[in-house]
């Protein structure tokens, strides 16, 4: 199946398309069980306005190494705020705490 329709870039992010762009990542270690939102610290993000890329992983406490456990880690939302924050929502199927590692990355 063939589409020709091309889809022009949104404008909701900002002023369009960035060329060498600065890049930054974050890593921001939390504990948590089931569905739980967090709001993390992006220093030099531009706002809610900008891009905005996360990972979710389980991590060992003892050696800081990610890892994989037998628990199901899903990151759900990522909501770019101004302030240099950017709001999460993340899902561990386990029934206590596990040391989750949740990583952002995104353009400055």
């Amino acid at each position: 199946m063939t589409h020709n329709n091309l889809v022009e870039p949104t404008r909701a992010s900002g002023d369009g398309t960035r060329l060498n762009p600065e890049i930054a990542a974050v890593p921001h270690d939390v504990r948590g069980h089931g569905v739980f939102e967090q709001i993390l610290d992006a220093p030099g993000f531009p706002g809610a306005g900008g891009m905005m890329l996360a990972s979710v992983t389980e991590f060992s406490p003892v050696t800081g190494d990610p890892i994989m456990g037998s628990a199901v880690v899903t990151l759900h939302n990522v909501v770019p705020l101004n302030g240099h924050r950017v709001q999460v929502r993340v899902e561990v199927e386990w029934p206590e705490d596990l040391s989750i590692r949740i990583q952002l990355f995104y353009l400055l």
